[in-house]
């Protein structure tokens, strides 16, 4: 009996996680316009954006330019950590919808899934810290995966937490030193 109960918990899991990223989708595509006036919103606007651009797989949203940019005009420091926190709290519902997935993992027997199965339980938290401290197209299907292993989520969301906001405060200072200056040796920004 417990068995049929945690199957079917999986499945809402899964589907709750796989209903945030279609909403995710369908708004960035419907509120396009407003993501590039989002700026304006100052740091709650770049973590609203990075939310979206840490949840959704399928439609771009162009949070590192938003974060590189608005590490121009504001704190880089906050910029990064509101980034982070909010790419770390969007990727949730990737990670969710590969718990769901875990049924599937099992049909397959690939000696890269053993691999990486055992390489992730011996180096957990700092190959989720890593993965996401790096921009790479490889960190989504990376994120399925840990869900997929039952990788607990405060184990992931913690070391993705920090390595999204490294990731996000380095680009805000590329932003700040490298738009920045121009824009201020150009005249745009006093």
């Amino acid at each position: 009996m417990a068995d049929k109960n945690s199957g079917k918990w999986r499945y809402v899991i899964g589907g709750a996680g796989f209903a945030v990223i279609l909403v995710l989708c369908i708004a960035a595509v419907i509120f396009y316009d407003e993501f590039s006036r989002i700026k304006e919103y100052g740091y709650l606007g770049v973590f609203i954006i990075s939310i979206f651009a840490g949840g959704t797989v399928i439609v771009p949203v162009p949070g590192l330019l938003v974060v590189f940019t608005s590490g121009s005009l504001l704190n880089p420091a906050i910029v990064g950590a509101a980034a982070g926190l909010g790419e770390a709290v969007g990727v949730i519902s990737i990670y969710l919808v590969g718990r769901a997935g875990q049924g599937a993992l099992d049909r397959f027997n690939n000696r890269y899934i053993v691999r990486f199965e055992k390489w992730i339980s011996h180096h957990s938290l700092l190959a989720v810290f890593l993965m996401s401290a790096i921009p790479n197209p490889l960190y989504y299907p990376f994120a399925l995966m840990a869900g997929m292993l039952r990788f607990g989520l405060p184990s992931f969301f913690l070391p993705c937490w920090a390595g999204k906001t490294l990731k996000n405060t380095g680009v805000a200072y590329l932003g700040f030193f490298g738009l920045g200056s121009l824009l201020g040796w150009l005249g745009v920004l006093d």
